[in-house]
């Protein structure tokens, strides 16, 4: 049985999206002044958003789970986001108002 996920992005002109790589250590994004980030990781990691973020993975972050799209609404203007991954080493991709 094959399954049918609609997605909505708003196409840009490009050059928006940063990526991050992603390991047992915290990596922390450039701030991010969007109101709306799209976030796609490559592997399963937790995140945590603030002015200067250090994610955990003890499970008290929140968890994304790899190769899914996820729209999240910052609460602050100049945040970052800050990742970090319990098992592979992957990337994550932020772009910006999609």
């Amino acid at each position: 049985m094959s399954r049918v996920i609609a997605v909505s992005l708003q196409a840009d002109q490009g050059g928006n999206s940063s990526v991050i790589s992603l390991s047992a250590v915290s990596a922390q994004s450039a701030v991010l002044n969007g109101e709306i980030i799209l976030v796609t990781p490559t592997v399963d990691c937790f995140f945590r958003a603030g002015t200067s973020p250090v994610a955990v993975a003890d499970g008290t972050d929140t968890f994304l789970l790899g190769n899914n799209s996820y729209r999240i609404r910052l609460q602050a203007k100049a945040t970052k986001l800050a990742f970090i991954t319990s098992g592979s080493a992957g990337n994550v991709y932020l772009t910006p108002g999609a």
